[in-house]
Parts: structure tokens; C-alpha cells; sequence
């Protein structure tokens, strides 16, 4: 198993938190799992999708860009 450091990437890669980190994985892992064989790191042998979409991530290799007005919640 491969351990990240996640403070790093937030910091190298300029996202606001670790959990927008989560979501930009989790999109980029579904992508991949749609996507099946396309991949933009070279060994892909026996990772799981999330495991590749965080070294994308991490190496600079996708961008997630946010997007739209963030929901209003009332609180009562």
C-alpha cells in the first residue's frame, strides 16, 4: 500500500482543504473506473482507481477546477 502525504499535495497543488481533495479524487477515480484503460500514469498494474487518481493528482497530471456558487443553507 502506498501512503500519500496530504498536507503536501494540498499545499503543492493549491486546493483549499482535504476534503475538496476528496471529491477531486473521488471524481477522477469514478472517471477512470468509466474510462477503463485510460490512464495518465504509466504503471497502472494492480492500483485501484483511487490510488491512481491521487497520484494524478499529486504529479500534477489533472487539474480539478472548482466551479459554480457554493449551496446556501438556511439554519433555524
Amino acid at each position: 500500500m502506498i501512503f500519500y502525504d496530504i498536507e503536501e499535495i494540498i499545499r503543492k497543488r493549491g486546493i483549499e482543504n482535504k476534503y475538496l481533495l476528496t471529491v477531486a479524487v473521488a471524481e477522477r477515480a469514478r472517471q477512470l473506473s468509466e474510462q477503463k484503460g485510460r490512464y495518465l500514469v504509466e504503471d497502472t498494474t494492480r492500483e485501484k482507481y483511487i490510488s491512481l487518481a491521487l497520484e494524478e493528482i499529486a504529479g500534477g497530471k489533472v487539474v480539478f477546477l472548482k466551479t459554480g456558487k457554493p449551496r446556501e443553507t438556511e439554519v433555524s
